[in-house]
């Protein structure tokens, strides 16, 4: 069953654990977790490497998300799944909205965004 066919509880579910994985990687500025669901082109693509490394250097909400989250729900387009929160920082105030959009590559589920706001 593709990604986009599955109720909202299971893209959750399959969804979740990547998305701790990636805020975790984010606050611990660790490349190699960070783009452990992205396609192998994206993973291995310096420039998007050194455009992650660059918003982690500039930005203290990148490296500061709390791992708690409000889920706000999922939506469903073009063969991507997008689950969206809300976001809160251990040294920003305020609330982000995040969305973090997956896509299925034959059997493998992979990371193709990962947005704050």
């Amino acid at each position: 069953m593709k990604i986009t066919d599955k109720s909202d509880s299971e893209i959750i579910e399959i969804v979740s654990p990547m998305i701790d994985e990636v805020v975790n990687a984010s606050n611990e500025k660790d490349w190699e977790t960070f783009c452990k669901y992205q396609t192998e082109e994206e993973a291995n693509d310096p420039e998007n490497r050194k455009n992650v490394e660059s918003q982690w250097e500039s930005s203290k909400l990148l490296t500061s998300l709390n791992t708690e989250r409000e889920i706000l729900g999922v939506l469903r387009r073009d063969g991507e799944a997008v689950v969206y929160w809300k976001q809160t920082s251990t040294k920003i105030p305020g609330e982000f909205l995040a969305s973090y959009h997956v896509k299925q590559f034959g059997q493998d589920i992979k990371d193709v965004g990962f947005l704050i706001i």
